[in-house]
């Protein structure tokens, strides 16, 4: 089961919410996912969905606001592997009964074939939340979040793309849209915008899982940058001690380190018998002590030394 069915089933199934949320919902969910078609017995006015749950939902919402019996119909699809796909019909709206389309910013152009959509407002903060969700449950999805974030809700006009963005930012999202072949698509890419939208919508369930993968895949960015940064140190002190190694031998086989001052002399064998040390453990050997910027200070000099006697030093 995707992650994006998940977050639909847990918002299929809200319960206790007001009359006012109800009738909010299913006004997002027909205002996005109705669908008009042109059959030889008529105009067909249209609910398509595989998701049984919200088939379930939008069936009890029709029939407790409206008390419209909506006919259901239920199909396989053998697209990809055998689906069930359930249809609510809406047709019986169509003629006398448009009306109740109406109330919800949805008239039906006969002439043309088409649906259109006027303005509609939401008053009340928690039914902006209700109509959200049921954008959602129509025409939304969301990626795994183990793979990526994006979640996205599809609209058929830019009137439905902009009242969706107005009541998002309402509660601090700022989502964005495109035009892709000819639908509206609003959507989110951050994975706290879409822990927010889950919030806002009533899917909590998932947005803790979400929250969970978003941790774990914190923690694995955090260990591979320690990871990586402790290799790249690692290489840099390694090509550090085999410059020094290599100039001290220089010097050995060019000139003579009984010639380097005492100082140098004494951290130039250190060196040699403890070439995979680090410059702090280096110093510690020595008596007494030296601090590590006071070895690399001396190892630097021996290696200009070794580079005045003609050592090419490796890039």
């Amino acid at each position: 089961m995707s992650f994006s069915l998940d977050v639909k089933r847990e918002l299929s199934r809200i319960e206790d919410i007001a009359e006012c949320c109800k009738r909010s919902e299913l006004t997002g969910i027909l205002r996005a996912g109705l669908t008009l078609r042109n059959t030889p017995e008529g105009l067909r006015l249209l609910f398509i969905t595989e998701n049984a749950p919200l088939s379930r939902r939008i069936f009890v919402l029709v029939k407790e606001i409206f008390r419209f019996d909506p006919g259901v119909d239920m199909k396989k699809t053998r697209r990809f592997k055998t689906r069930a796909v359930y249809q609510l019909d809406f047709s019986s709206l169509i003629g006398d009964q448009q009306g109740l389309l109406n109330d919800m910013g949805i008239s039906i152009n006969c002439d043309l074939g088409k649906i259109e959509y006027m303005n509609y407002k939401v008053e009340d903060r928690c039914c902006k939340r209700a109509f959200l969700r049921g954008g959602f449950l129509a025409t939304g999805s969301i990626s795994d979040p183990d793979k990526s974030y994006h979640l996205e809700v599809t609209f058929r006009s830019q009137l439905q793309a902009d009242e969706f963005i107005e009541y998002l930012k309402e509660f601090g999202v700022e989502p964005r849209y495109i035009l892709r072949k000819g639908y509206y698509l609003v959507y989110l890419k951050e994975g706290q915008e879409i822990v927010d939208f889950l919030n806002i919508t009533g899917a909590h369930n998932a947005l803790m899982s979400l929250e969970n993968i978003r941790i774990m895949k914190e923690m694995r960015n955090q260990v591979n940058r320690i990871v990586n940064c402790e290799t790249a140190n690692l290489s840099k002190t390694v090509d550090a001690s085999l410059r020094q190694t290599e100039s001290i031998r220089f010097i050995q086989e060019h000139s003579d380190l009984d010639n380097l001052p005492k100082a140098l002399h004494e951290i130039a064998v250190m060196r040699l018998e403890n070439p995979d040390v680090s410059l702090t453990e280096l110093g510690r050997m020595l008596d007494p002590p030296l601090s590590k910027s006071g070895v690399n200070h001396r190892l630097k000099r021996i290696e200009k030394i070794a580079e005045s006697l003609g050592f090419n030093p490796r890039s």
